[in-house]
């Protein structure tokens, strides 16, 4: 039988998104049944500071440079146990959260790698992290983590997201249920607003929008039909999670040339903070890591979580 408690992972680097990570976490997840990991992969010292017969003015540096390693631990230890107090103050248990400072060992994107291979249920990383600016792209170490992360969900937070709205995307696929029943699992007691979204891709030329009206209007109601036992099911498994039927709400989008583009729309439009996708839909194949939707959703900008379930 699977049990009710989740451990999630936490990626975080001391930076000001790290900290968006935890309070996002603190507001989205079921906090009393969920155990968290805050875990920082501590970088080594950039090579120049040691090489002095390359760079004789590193001699200026040394000094510092000894206690690199115990500033830069310091620095994130404190980081994280404000982390943690942030995390208890809003209801996970003192004994639910654990801290986790190593040194690199592969690679700050492999380290979390490995670490997310010991019984976690996801993993939560930040979109960029020290030094990015922009916020559209996203960071080497979150984008290597995305690609081979492919045995847990994972979660990449950008900006500030809200987590007062859920934006579920469904079709028929096995991975799509999977996603449904995963967010129901998770979000149990954080009481969000839930909005399933299926969206019915009629592509087309710039211009050709209006000869297409008629085509469009009867995918929709050729969709509506087919997706309401789909969407009937899907809110029965967040129901049975705990989630509020009340809350639970469904919307059958036709007519446009891209699915992401469809979803990331409904999303800010709707101001929905988190959304959550199958990394395979119903059209993709095993040989893919992971779908088209699920890949281009990557790109959304800041202020959105978006989980990716496998």
């Amino acid at each position: 039988m699977e049990s009710a408690r989740k451990l999630v992972l936490l990626g975080v680097d001391g930076s000001d998104q790290s900290l968006e990570i935890v309070k996002y976490a603190s507001s989205v997840l079921n906090l009393a049944q969920t155990e968290i990991v805050l875990f920082h992969v501590m970088d080594k010292a950039p090579d120049i500071f040691w090489d002095r017969e390359k760079d004789p003015l590193v001699n200026k540096h040394m000094e510092y440079m000894k206690n690199w390693d115990a500033h830069k631990e310091a620095k994130i230890r404190e980081f994280m146990d404000e982390a943690r107090k942030l995390l208890v103050a809003a209801g996970v248990p003192a004994d639910n959260v654990s801290l986790n400072v190593q040194k690199r060992k592969e690679g700050i994107a492999r380290d979390i790698l490995a670490e997310s291979k010991f019984g976690y249920d996801m993993v939560m990383v930040g979109r960029k992290g020290l030094g990015m600016v922009d916020d559209a792209m996203l960071g080497s170490v979150a984008s290597k983590v995305l690609i081979h992360t492919t045995e847990i969900p994972i979660c990449l937070v950008g900006g500030k997201p809200s987590a007062k709205k859920i934006l579920v995307a469904v079709d028929n696929s096995w991975g799509s249920k999977r996603a449904v029943s995963f967010a129901g699992k998770m979000l149990t007691g954080s009481a969000p607003s839930v909005e399933m979204v299926h969206v019915v891709r009629v592509p087309h030329e710039e211009g050709e929008q209006g000869n297409n009206e008629g085509l469009i209007k009867e995918l929709q109601a050729e969709a509506e039909s087919v997706m309401k036992p789909v969407f009937d099911k899907a809110a029965k498994t967040l129901i049975d999670c705990g989630v509020d039927a009340s809350k639970i709400k469904t919307k059958v989008i036709s007519g446009v040339g891209s699915r992401a583009a469809a979803i990331f729309e409904e999303a800010k439009s709707g101001r929905i903070g988190t959304v959550v996708v199958g990394r395979r839909g119903v059209s993709e194949v095993e040989e893919f890591n992971m779908g088209r939707v699920a890949t281009k959703l990557t790109q959304l900008g800041k202020n959105v979580a978006l989980w990716i379930v496998i």
